[in-house]
């Protein structure tokens, strides 16, 4: 029988049209070779693996994890649902054979092959709004694992959602990024439903030719993202045969030096790291 959804696959695929952007917006926020640093300390403090091994990146994005990772040694393969993002990571990779890229839904993994490491970075796990997709992603992902390999993935803890958030207006920031040719700036509003735990984020995009400081593209993108209390993730990971091993503070890599410390109630994005139970 054919697995469905509550909902289609138009409102849970994102970064479409933000695709061709992305990587010039978080080049300049995201710091991808000392997170990567934080992300294998985390490996080896619950893993004993003499050598980089095989590693599931899913929801890769452009793949910018997943091609530090290949560089590193590992045997990488990235997985995301967005068209255009999993375009942008195959065209990075040229012609080569590690990292490879597959576009897939995570809600049902249709990989043969079985990991060492699986990992869900920056909020893509957050994406999962309904509880049939969760039990889906994790039951699928846990049947790729191999046998005392590590399941990595973050989440926003719902405690420490901040307070400007859960107003009817709403929190606006803005953030702004340049390459040789386009100027972006990007506005933020979240929107906190304490209630159903999501946080919805609305983009809005102005981008300009940085010669002629001229309009050259304008669009919005809406994201809702589920937040979790660390015992809920506890509860989730054991009703498919996954168990916990820590949880990490997840604002990771600010330093080349960040060694992997807990999280506590005031943590917004928490690090998961998980087992599977069964083998």
């Amino acid at each position: 029988m054919a697995t469905t959804y509550p909902r289609d696959d138009s409102s849970f695929i994102h970064y479409t049209r933000m695709a061709r952007y992305y990587d010039t917006i978080y080049s300049k926020i995201l710091d991808y070779s000392s997170q990567a640093d934080y992300l294998e300390r985390i490996i080896a403090k619950h893993k004993d693996q003499k050598r980089p091994g095989s590693i599931l990146d899913v929801a890769c994005g452009t793949g910018n994890y997943t091609f530090i990772f290949a560089e590193r040694g590992w045997k990488a393969t990235g997985i995301d649902i967005s068209n255009e993002m999993i375009q942008i990571a195959t065209e990075k990779a040229a012609k080569k054979t590690n990292p490879r890229f597959v576009r897939m839904d995570m809600r049902k993994i249709e990989l043969q092959e079985k990991y060492d490491v699986a990992t869900v970075l920056f909020g893509g796990f957050g994406y999962l709004l309904e509880h049939e997709e969760v039990e889906n992603f994790l039951a699928g992902v846990e049947k790729r694992l191999e046998p005392r390999a590590l399941l990595i993935f973050d989440f926003w803890q719902n405690s420490a959602i901040f307070p400007a958030a859960s107003r009817p207006s709403g929190h606006t920031s803005w953030d702004r990024s340049e390459d040789d040719d386009r100027l972006i700036i990007r506005l933020h509003t979240s929107k906190y439903n304490a209630q159903s735990n999501i946080l919805n984020v609305q983009f809005d995009f102005y981008i300009l030719d940085t010669r002629g400081k001229k309009p050259v593209d304008n669009f919005s993108e809406t994201h809702k993202t589920k937040t979790y209390a660390i015992s809920h993730i506890q509860e989730l990971l054991e009703r498919n045969k996954l168990k916990a091993l820590a949880f990490y503070d997840g604002d990771i890599g600010k330093s080349k030096k960040d060694e992997p410390k807990d999280a506590s109630f005031g943590t917004f994005r928490v690090l998961a790291v998980a087992t599977p139970t069964s083998r």
